[in-house]
C-alpha cells in the first residue's frame, strides 16, 4: 500500500490548507457563532484539527495502513483518471464499479485503487467523494484530513446553535457534547467512512430541523438534504433508516405542541401517530427493507466474526439471531454494548483507554439521570421537544445497530461514535427546576 510521505511538499500544502482554514474560521465565526458560544471558537476549532491530525498521523505513521489510506490512496486514483481523462473521470463517478469498468477506466498511467475497496459499493463511494478533495488538495493526505475536520467543526457547532435556542442544556454541555468528546473528534474528524458520514449526518439534520423548526422550505436545504440522504443511504443505508425513522417521531412532537390548547387535538393526534407508527413498523416487518437490513447485519456480524483481518478484543452477544424476532431479543444487550463497551476494565490498551474512560462517564450520567430528584420533568422534556426525541430514537437504533453488528471493540468505538454527542444530550438535559433557578440567576 502506498503510503504518505513527510515531504516538504506535503508538508507546505498542508500548512497552506491550515492557514486557509483559520481564514475561513475568522469570517465564518460572525455567521455562525453567537454571543454565547464565540469565546470557545477558536479553541474548539484547535481541538479538532488537533484531533483529526493525531488520527491521520496514526494511521500514516504508526499502524502504516488502514482503511483510511486505501481510501486516500483510491482517491488519488480518481485524480489521475480525472487529469488523464476528464470524461473517463465522470463516467467513473456516476457508474457502479465492475471489471469492465476497472478495465476501461484504469491503466499504468491513472494507477490502479486498491481492489477491496473498488468491489465495496460503500467503500468506493467514500473514494470518489474523497477524490474531489484529493483534486483540490494535490493528493496531500493530511490537507484532506484538515478539510474534513473543518467541515465536522463547522456541522457541529452549526447543529450547537441550533439546539442552544431550545433552552434545554446548560452551555457547558452544549459545547463537550458536540466539541470537546475524544471519540467523536478522533473517529469522525479524519479521511474515513466513519467522517465523512458524520459530516452528512450533521448537514441533513440541520437543514432538516431549520425546515421544521422555521416551516419554511428553500431549494438549497432541499438540495442539501438529497445529496447528504443519497450518500448516506449508499454508504451505511441503516443510519439513513434511522435517521428517517427520528425526523417521524421529531415532527410528531412539533406538530403536538401546536395544539397545545386544544386538548382534543392533541390527543387525536397522538392517537393518530400511534396507529400511523404501528402500521408502519407493521408494514416494515413485512417489506424487503427489513430483508435487506438484516442481510446486512448478517453480513458485517459474520464478517467481523470469521475475518481474520480484523484483529483486537472481540465480544459476543448471548442471542446472534438475525431473524425479526432474534433481533428483538438481542436489542437490550445490543443497545447496552452499544452505548456503554468497552468498559474500562477492557480499555487497557492506548487505542481503547480514552473509550474506557468515556464508558465510565456515561455510566456515571445515566446514574445521575435516573437517580435525578427531577426525572419526571426530564422525561417529559424529552418527549415533548423534538430534537430531544429525534436523539432518542436515534441513540435506539444506531447503538443497537453498532452493539449487534461491530463484535470488535475497535469496530464498535468507530461506528457507535456518531451518536456519542446525542446521547450525553440527553443525558444532560435539564429539568424543569433547573430551568427556573437559571432563569431567576440571570434575571437577578
Amino acid at each position: 500500500m502506498i503510503l504518505p510521505s513527510a515531504s516538504i511538499i506535503e508538508f507546505l500544502v498542508t500548512f497552506l490548507f491550515l492557514l486557509f482554514i483559520f481564514v475561513a474560521a475568522y469570517f465564518k465565526k460572525s455567521k455562525i457563532a453567537s454571543d454565547a458560544f464565540k469565546g470557545a471558537f477558536y479553541l474548539s476549532l484547535c481541538y479538532r484539527i488537533l484531533f483529526s491530525l493525531f488520527f491521520a498521523v496514526f494511521y500514516a505513521f504508526v499502524l502504516k495502513g488502514g482503511d483510511t489510506l486505501a481510501y486516500w490512496d483510491g482517491a488519488n486514483t480518481l485524480n489521475n483518471l480525472f487529469f488523464d481523462s476528464p470524461m473517463n473521470y465522470i463516467d467513473c463517478m456516476i457508474s457502479d464499479s465492475s471489471p469492465s469498468l476497472f478495465s476501461q477506466h484504469f491503466n499504468s498511467n491513472t494507477g490502479f485503487p486498491p481492489g477491496w475497496i473498488y468491489r465495496e459499493k460503500e467503500g468506493w463511494i467514500i473514494c470518489k467523494i474523497a477524490s474531489i478533495l484529493s483534486i483540490i488538495t494535490f493528493k496531500s493526505y493530511f490537507a484532506m484530513t484538515l478539510i474534513i475536520a473543518y467541515l465536522s467543526f463547522a456541522g457541529s457547532w452549526r447543529l450547537m446553535e441550533l439546539i442552544a435556542q431550545f433552552k434545554t442544556h446548560a452551555k457547558g454541555n452544549l459545547l463537550f457534547a458536540f466539541m470537546f468528546i475524544p471519540s467523536v473528534c478522533f473517529w469522525c474528524s479524519g479521511l474515513s467512512k466513519d467522517g465523512i458520514v458524520y459530516v452528512l449526518v450533521l448537514y441533513l439534520l440541520i437543514n432538516t430541523f431549520e425546515i421544521i423548526s422555521e416551516n419554511r422550505l428553500s431549494i438549497k436545504r432541499i438540495l442539501v438534504i438529497l445529496i447528504a440522504s443519497y450518500l448516506i443511504y449508499y454508504t451505511r443505508s441503516f443510519i439513513l433508516i434511522a435517521f428517517l425513522a427520528s425526523v417521524i417521531f421529531a415532527y410528531g412532537a412539533r406538530l403536538t405542541k401546536k395544539f397545545e390548547s386544544s386538548p382534543l387535538a392533541k390527543i387525536s393526534l397522538r392517537l393518530a401517530y400511534i396507529v400511523g407508527g404501528f402500521f408502519i413498523i407493521f408494514m416494515f416487518f413485512k417489506s424487503t427493507a427489513l430483508t435487506n437490513l438484516i442481510t446486512e447485519a448478517n453480513i458485517i456480524q459474520q464478517d467481523f466474526v470469521n475475518n481474520e483481518v480484523y484483529t483486537g478484543k472481540k465480544y459476543e452477544l448471548i442471542s446472534s439471531d438475525v431473524s425479526p424476532i432474534g433481533l428483538l431479543k438481542s436489542f437490550p444487550e445490543g443497545l447496552l454494548f452499544g452505548i456503554y463497551r468497552p468498559y474500562i476494565t477492557e480499555s487497557l490498551s492506548i487505542s481503547l483507554f480514552l473509550n474506557g474512560l468515556e464508558s465510565i462517564l456515561f455510566i456515571f450520567l445515566t446514574l445521575s439521570f435516573f437517580l435525578s430528584f427531577n426525572i419526571l420533568n426530564k422525561l417529559k422534556k424529552i418527549r415533548k421537544n423534538e430534537f430531544l426525541l429525534f436523539s432518542f430514537v436515534f441513540i435506539l437504533i444506531i447503538g443497537f445497530m453498532a452493539g449487534f453488528t461491530s463484535i470488535l471493540f475497535g469496530v464498535l468505538v468507530r461506528i457507535r461514535a456518531i451518536i456519542l454527542p446525542f446521547v450525553y444530550l440527553i443525558l444532560t438535559v435539564r429539568g424543569k427546576k433547573e430551568t427556573s433557578e437559571l432563569s431567576e440567576v440571570k434575571s437577578s
